[in-house]
């Protein structure tokens, strides 16, 4: 009977040691869990900032795209284009490339070629 009792108690000692050892792996399997999770939230998280990223990337391309288009604009009104002025800027470089090749022409005489 004595035997009996120490076989049951051993039995007893045996199982609950082994529900011990599977309680501790299944809360390692519940903190992985949790880890696994907050990491993908994290990775959500940082998708969602990468989102926003380019989202204001493009909304500073067209904002610049915008300033740049209205800068011209300011240019070309506040410049009015004066078609003589221009024609006589041009002659008057004509002008100053004739007297160069005039000289030019000169050293060439001079040198014999």
């Amino acid at each position: 009977n004595a035997v009996k009792m120490r076989q049951l108690h051993d039995k007893l000692v045996k199982d609950i040691n082994t529900l011990n050892s599977r309680r501790q792996a299944i809360k390692a399997k519940v903190a992985v869990a949790k880890t696994q999770e907050r990491i993908t939230k994290l990775g959500a998280s940082a998708d969602k900032i990468e989102g926003s990223k380019g989202a204001f990337q493009r909304m500073e391309a067209k904002a610049d795209k915008m300033l740049d288009e209205a800068n011209a604009m300011a240019e070309l009104d506040s410049q009015p284009v004066d078609e003589a002025q221009a024609l006589e800027e041009k002659y008057k470089t004509a002008d100053v490339n004739a007297s160069v090749e005039d000289e030019l022409a000169a050293m060439k005489k001079k040198l014999g070629l």
